[in-house]
């Protein structure tokens, strides 16, 4: 191993910067700074961290502190490392700070060839190659300062091995460009990829400080810059953005259409998602990206020049919605459209990347669902959530206006807003001609969120046993007055199932996820909860979904933060479980979106004149619901895809 000093690397590599520091008996060179940190755009704490060059031979200590408040939950890790000359790693221990003491989360010490590795409260031995990296994680977030060194030092390799992890995480870094912030300050741009699932974007300071970084971490976006250039955040938030459309617009590229233009499905069984019965040996034909003609096979004559598609065996139905998401990074579009969801609706995120996002895949530049979006606020506080916060009447009319200019459809409500504001919000939103949806305020209940004019209700807000009266009397409130309800059940059940129960039981796709993503999904789940009681608890959901349903509350299937795609299908499949008959368990995701969100004269159904948002699958959901995991074409607009073509662009092993 090579172990000249550093500097003689950092003064050959231009694009990293030079640690400044004196040649003495004792070599010493201090490199600290101190980051805000924003999670989907809220300033919610700090991370602070000190970087020290001690000794001849020189080696490297780091310490960080990371704390945070999201929501009222406190998060505060504590992180330290020992490096050698050229930033190999040699020991790495991060612990998470509680009320009760420190607890420590993963600790890697690294030997000649291999490493001791404690994660999630396993301790292994593991074999290394030349080239790798210890790195917990994406917080605290100035582990990639490390990263990034050791990269440099050892001549930019392709790929970095990492531990935690499997045998297969590897790490890719390149340098994307440069942008200049604050008196003419010059930071180097990075695109980081394998920490976690997603491409991470990673600034350097000419000091060789970590000056700002924004990761998902496969959930909702945590963003962090040196807090003298936080007026600077969404400058170089839109910065990372380009070179993430840049990355799909590659992605769009390498996936190549099975078929475009005048195109005829043939033979298969179709659900036209009406409610009608299916037509067995079928015929879709789709010219010009709408659907010109539908109907038995016997019947339905197919245009000369039309490119023909045998899918004998298998099922046509209308393209799913995901109806609650948080489309966070570049990366869902594809797996989206592999899944067979060609429309989902954003309920939350950082105007600096949806907007674009929905605009480039509007154009059909690139690929990926439909994108509809629900402008999120809160009311403020230290406790509040998201960028846009209203805590008089004039602030909520003023981000109605704001999100209504951007093209958003709706509204969406969050926990700490008050009662007058709420109102205001809602006027002012229906005046516009947008509709309200989201979490029920805190200062309103059910009931209270039902009488303000809410049109739609996030998530399953309804506590109690199912046909109690107290249930039976919000149900029929709902009822009254035509709410909207998106329970997000599969993401319930993914938070709240007993981690004695595998992931696959729920959702058997997790096997085909990249490993980092596998890992946060089968990491999720309760530890203090058997898997009796937590079937229990599903049963009281699904009893209550059944409840909505019967009485004609529309339902629609949304995922919030579950598994990319999959998660739709696990949504439709418990409602079959509630009892809901499976056509109509599959209009939830199809038909019913399409109306509430007033896009049904073109959209989720298979009619002549629709906009062809269709999917193939490999059996027929209406027989086993189950069957819906299954999806072998994807037609968006009517443009085919391979769904497995899909999913290899993605990253996933094809389902």
């Amino acid at each position: 191993m090579n172990v000249r000093p550093l500097l003689m690397y950092l003064a050959a590599l231009a694009c990293i910067p030079v640690l400044a520091s004196a040649q003495r008996g004792v070599d010493s060179a201090v490199i600290e700074s101190r980051l805000r940190l924003y999670y989907v755009g809220y300033p919610i704490g700090w991370e602070s961290y000190r970087l020290t060059a001690i000794g001849l031979p020189r080696s490297y200590t780091y310490a960080s502190d990371f704390d945070y408040v999201d929501r009222g939950r406190r998060t505060h890790r504590v992180a330290t490392a020992i490096l050698g000359a050229d930033f190999t790693p040699v020991h790495l221990e991060i612990a998470r700070v509680a009320d009760t003491g420190r607890i420590l989360e993963a600790r890697v010490d690294v030997t000649s060839g291999g490493a001791t590795v404690l994660s999630r409260g396993h301790e292994d031995t593991v074999a290394l190659p030349r080239v790798a990296f210890a790195i917990a994680g994406t917080s605290p977030v100035s582990q990639h300062l490390l990263l990034l060194r050791y990269w440099a030092s050892h001549g930019r390799p392709r790929t970095i091995a990492v531990v935690p992890g499997g045998p297969t995480n590897v790490v890719t870094i390149t340098h994307r460009g440069r942008d200049t912030v604050a008196q003419h300050e010059v930071l180097d741009r990075y695109a980081v990829d394998g920490v976690t699932w997603g491409v991470e974007s990673v600034w350097l300071d000419r000091a060789g400080r970590l000056a700002a970084l924004s990761t998902t971490g496969g959930g909702l976006t945590l963003d962090a810059i040196r807090e003298d250039l936080e007026p600077e955040l969404a400058a170089l938030m839109a910065s990372a953005t380009r070179d993430r459309m840049s990355d799909l617009a590659r992605i769009s590229r390498s996936v190549r259409p099975v078929a475009t233009g005048s195109v005829a499905l043939l033979g298969a069984t179709l659900i036209d998602g009406t409610g009608a019965p299916a037509i067995p040996d079928a015929t879709l034909v789709v010219a010009d990206g709408k659907i010109v003609a539908v109907g038995p096979r016997a019947t339905t004559p197919v245009p000369s020049g039309a490119h023909r598609v045998d899918v004998r065996g298998k099922t046509i139905m209308p393209g799913l919605w995901d109806m609650h998401a948080h489309v966070m990074q570049m990366e869902w579009a594809p797996v989206y459209l592999a899944a067979g969801v060609t429309t989902v609706r954003d309920m939350g995120n950082n105007l600096y990347f949806v907007v674009p996002f929905r605009d480039a895949i509007a154009s059909q530049h690139i690929i990926g669902p439909r994108l509809l979006l629900a402008g999120l606020v809160d009311g403020g506080g230290p406790n509040a959530f998201g960028a846009l916060n209203a805590t008089t009447p004039d602030e909520g009319r003023a981000i109605v206006r704001r999100y209504h200019d951007l093209k958003f459809e709706q509204m969406k409500l969050y926990d700490l807003l008050k009662p007058d504001v709420v109102g205001a919000i809602v006027a002012e939103a229906h005046r516009l001609g947008m509709t309200v949806t989201g979490h029920v305020p805190r200062s309103l209940g059910l009931l209270g969120a039902i009488d303000s004019g809410m049109d739609h209700i996030a998530h399953l807000p309804i506590r109690g046993e199912p046909k109690s009266d107290s249930v039976a009397a919000l149900v029929d409130s709902l009822k009254a007055h035509g709410t909207v309800i998106d329970p997000t059940a599969a993401w319930g059940e993914l938070l709240g199932h007993s981690t004695a129960e595998p992931v696959t039981n729920l959702i058997p796709g997790v096997v085909n996820l990249p490993p980092v993503l596998a890992q946060r999904i089968n990491g999720m789940g309760s530890a203090t909860v058997d898997t009796a009681t937590a079937h229990a608890r599903m049963r009281r959901t699904l009893g209550v979904l059944r409840e909505l349903y019967d009485v004609g509350v529309p339902l629609v299937a949304g995922t919030d933060e579950g598994v990319p795609g999959l998660s739709v299908a696990r949504e439709v499949e418990l409602y079959a479980a509630a009892g809901i008959p499976p056509m109509d368990a599959l209009r939830a995701a199809t038909a019913v979106p399409a109306k509430v969100m007033k896009l049904d004269r073109s959209l989720g159904t298979i009619e002549v004149g629709k906009i062809a948002d269709v999917i193939v699958l490999e059996g027929n959901p209406l027989e086993r619901i189950e069957n819906l995991e299954h999806v072998r074409f994807v037609m968006k607009r009517g443009v085919l895809y391979r769904s497995a073509d899909l999913w290899t662009a993605a990253g996933f092993t094809p389902m």
